[in-house]
């Protein structure tokens, strides 16, 4: 039951950060948002991360582990903003991809 839950908060968490994702794709957004968003994918992707270290899913740890670093809000890349908005669309197919993964996973 643990890892059902587990998985059950992980959709949630992609489903928040693919939606402010796919904002920041569309239209340009105050800067506050994108801090905002920093913040929110480095700790979903660090979490996913550590499920996916947990699932011993090395491929997915360190897929996360990319995307965590890429979205650091501590030490900000300097993409311009075609750059993030492939990194954004990136991301989203990554979690997508992800959830179809760890959904056979959690069933076995």
């Amino acid at each position: 039951m643990k890892a059902k839950s587990t998985i059950l908060l992980l959709y949630i968490a992609w489903l928040i950060a693919a939606v402010m994702l796919v904002l920041a794709a569309f239209e340009k957004q105050p800067d506050s948002f994108y801090t905002f968003l920093r913040w929110i994918c480095c700790a979903v992707f660090t979490y996913s991360g550590v499920v996916s270290f947990q699932m011993k899913r090395v491929l997915w740890l360190w897929v996360f582990a990319v995307l965590a670093v890429l979205f650091n809000p501590i030490f900000p890349l300097g993409l311009d903003r075609t750059q993030w908005i492939v990194a954004d669309w990136f991301s989203i197919g990554a979690m997508v991809i992800a959830a179809f993964v760890f959904r056979k996973v959690s069933k076995t």
